[in-house]
């Protein structure tokens, strides 16, 4: 096997995979290598037996000098696994949704991306007040369809939702008002009430404070509203088969369409920075990647990584791409997570009448709001999605639940926070479904993103992505901007200024496909 390449990029999570298929796309040679066995890294989709082995092994983890790099996982509880063909469920350790209209569903059509997945309309997204669940408007006509909302309410709603939609960054309403929490700006500005104004926080902006800061939600807010009516009524799409992680697996089947060589499943023994000029193997490349039981090494003139991959000796000569984008949230520390597999499928909360239970989705969002649920979170907000095989994620009359909320009080653990909003969701299907398999874990993100020293501009050849955050409505777009920056890093470090020739569309892909050419296949 040819052992030199143009960069080698380590891991297959959504991010590297979309840069790779970006830079294979260009014409440079890409070897793309992960220590897992499986793609997407902390995006992948596993079989129902490959999580309860993943929570297993999570609750020992071998690696915990790392901490401050990595994204790091403590499974807390999981059941035993009783479940018939487990292989037929696709679980994601980072569920998502697509928004219409942004920078990753551009990638997914412009790459070609979207020949290899499927998708379907995200269901309704409601949200639990006053102990009952109540439907979240997406258009102005379900605005002024809901009897529940007054009518002082409904302009008042129209009004900021209108101010979303135009030019609300030179408005007088926004100036110096950047960093006010969320939900007192839509209080003092547009006189929302609690219940309006906890689902545009929560379930618009899908904040998991009130006090986020009001830049970053507006953001949100618009990409939502943007969104809605592209494909449907809802401003999201959701992917088969696990979502994130079946999405980085279909970019890196673009990579390797493209000439991409793929090693998984090795562990990284070295990574060794040369001189170029005094090498006689390599063919000059400045980098040799060493792996485990793999009879020589891999040499490149650029690296691609995420800081946990980084070894010591070089963890202070690599070059973060910024992470700084106009819609990210406040990025969490540390996540509670449950997995549940349900015996029976869930229905939307509201979808009574018999027209929507016919066409009802059986992919949907519930949120709950600080302190709707007795024994829950004051503080933080709940996300719930769900799955089923409507996505091909489960077998059929089978559901699976996805909660999330950030982890304020580490007194209290994942199951003892997620277990009340649960208790919720079963109570109000009658007959309550059986719960086949749960698992809880705390997800916590790298508190270590930036070098502490400035590097060499001859060594700015090893370039590092940040993790993606625990954001269910907008981390595939994050993705997807971090992606196009790598790409350019990379492309620069390889060819200088000479990059005038490549010629990209959409942002940073070769031979773009147009949504027209797509759509007619």
């Amino acid at each position: 096997m040819d052992n030199e390449f143009d960069v080698i990029i380590v891991g297959t999570g959504l991010t590297q995979s979309m840069a790779a298929a970006a830079l294979a796309k260009a014409g440079f040679k890409v070897a793309h290598v992960d220590p897992n066995a499986y793609y997407g890294g902390d995006e992948a989709a596993l079989t129902l037996d490959e999580v309860a082995t993943w929570a297993e092994c999570q609750s020992s983890p071998d690696v915990v000098n790392q901490v401050q790099r990595c994204t790091t996982y403590t499974a807390e509880y999981c059941s035993t696994l009783d479940v018939s063909h487990p292989k037929q469920y696709t679980i994601s350790l980072s569920p998502s949704v697509i928004p219409a209209i942004g920078p990753f569903i551009t990638s997914i059509i412009a790459s070609g991306v979207s020949r290899y997945c499927s998708f379907k309309l995200l269901g309704p997204v409601s949200i639990y007040h006053g102990g009952q669940f109540k439907n979240v408007p997406r258009s102005k006509e379900d605005v002024f369809r809901d009897q529940g909302i007054p009518l002082i309410e409904k302009r008042r709603l129209m009004r900021f939702l209108m101010f979303v939609a135009g030019d609300y960054e030179s408005s007088a309403e926004f100036q110096g008002k950047e960093d006010t929490p969320f939900q007192e700006f839509l209080r003092q500005t547009f006189s929302l009430s609690e219940d309006i104004s906890q689902s545009v926080v929560f379930a618009l902006a899908y904040c998991s404070y009130a006090d986020e800061p009001t830049a970053s939600a507006l953001s949100r807010v618009r990409s939502c509203l943007q969104s809605t009516g592209r494909y449907g009524p809802s401003p999201f799409i959701v992917a088969y088969y696990g979502g994130s992680g079946d999405l980085a697996q279909a970019f890196c089947r673009a990579a390797a369409v493209n000439g991409s060589v793929y090693i998984l499943g090795r562990r990284i023994a070295n990574i060794a920075c040369r001189d170029p000029s005094s090498e006689t193997t390599g063919g000059g490349r400045r980098y040799a990647l060493e792996l485990d039981d793999f009879p020589e090494p891999l040499y490149a003139s650029c690296l691609l990584s995420s800081q946990c991959h980084v070894p010591d000796h070089l963890r202070y000569h690599v070059a973060p791409i910024s992470s700084e984008t106009s819609n990210v949230r406040i990025r969490l520390g540390e996540v509670a997570r449950g997995i549940v597999v349900l015996d029976s499928p869930l229905s939307p909360p509201g979808e009574d009448n018999e027209e929507t239970q016919t066409t009802q989705s059986d992919s949907f969002i519930m949120v709950f709001p600080p302190g709707s649920v007795e024994g829950g979170s004051d503080v933080g907000a709940v996300h719930v999605s769900t799955a089923g095989p409507g996505t091909m994620c489960t077998p059929a009359e089978k559901c699976i639940v996805y909660l999330s909320t950030p982890l304020c009080d580490q007194r209290r653990s994942p199951k003892a926070l997620l277990e009340p909003y649960l208790a919720v969701i079963l109570s109000s299907i009658s007959p309550p479904p059986n719960i086949l398999f749960q698992t809880f874990y705390t997800q916590r993100f790298p508190t270590e993103t930036e070098r502490t020293v400035p590097v060499d501009s001859e060594e700015d050849t090893y370039s590092t992505v940040p993790v993606l955050p625990a954001d269910i409505s907008h981390a595939v777009d994050y993705a997807a901007q971090i992606a196009e920056k790598a790409f350019w890093k990379v492309t620069s470090s390889i060819r200088g200024l000479d990059t005038a020739s490549l010629e990209v569309s959409n942002g940073f892909w070769v031979g773009a496909v147009s949504e027209v050419d797509e759509d007619s296949d």
